[in-house]
């Protein structure tokens, strides 16, 4: 059964927070005015109600996973602050979790995401063909997408997806290099970092990422 509070929650999900924290409860512990604590990488996935914001009792891990706060095998630091609750939570699925409908809630939590993307670098789009690397950046959400092949990917896979995939970079997104690499007579699925990967045939052109490129 589900237990009714007068607040809501607010989380906030640093790019380079330090981790020095405790590990996070499965729900809010109100009347807490702030919590700052971690996801383990292994941590359990519990249940969620809401899209963003979420009911106050679903699970912190879990909820922050959907909303791309954190990656799905990684784990990371996330604080959630005191906010006022909504009427209705809509379901969804995002970043391989799936989130359920409720109706009005007093508790509620939304994440507050810092922006994952370098001044002056480009929005990620498709991989353009006649260019040997490619740097750009990846929003928050960036599980998502068509990706073929384990690394090399086709060169019509989705960016984004494969670096999440091949760990450059969390769901929260970030600053990615895709460097052209010949093609290849076929791709190999696999799952990695909460992305599933198809296999696929001959492909003109692959790319793989340079995880050591600064920006």
């Amino acid at each position: 059964m589900k237990f009714l509070s007068a607040t809501c929650l607010l989380f906030t999900a640093a790019a380079g927070q330090v981790a020095a924290q405790s590990e996070c409860p499965g729900r809010y512990p109100v009347p807490q005015t702030s919590l700052s604590c971690t996801c383990s990488p292994d941590a359990q996935a519990g249940s969620v109600w809401g899209s963003g914001p979420y009911t106050g009792d679903s699970d912190i891990c879990t909820a922050a996973v959907h909303a791309g706060a954190i990656g799905a095998a990684g784990g990371g630091p996330v604080t959630a602050l005191l906010a006022p609750g909504a009427d209705a939570y809509s379901g969804s699925a995002a970043n391989g979790v799936t989130t359920r409908d409720w109706g009005s809630y007093g508790d509620s939590y939304v994440f507050e995401i810092a922006d994952p993307i370098p001044a002056g670098l480009e929005m990620c789009g498709a991989y353009p063909t006649s260019q040997a690397e490619y740097s750009c950046g990846c929003p928050a959400g960036s599980g998502t997408g068509s990706v073929w092949g384990s690394g090399p990917y086709t060169g019509d896979s989705n960016i984004c997806a494969a670096a999440v995939h091949a760990g450059v970079i969390p769901a929260a997104g970030g600053p990615v290099t895709a460097m052209a690499f010949p093609g290849l007579t076929s791709y190999l699925s696999s799952s990695r970092n909460g992305v599933e990967t198809m296999d696929w045939g001959s492909y003109a052109l692959s790319y793989v990422f340079d995880a050591n490129r600064e920006y």
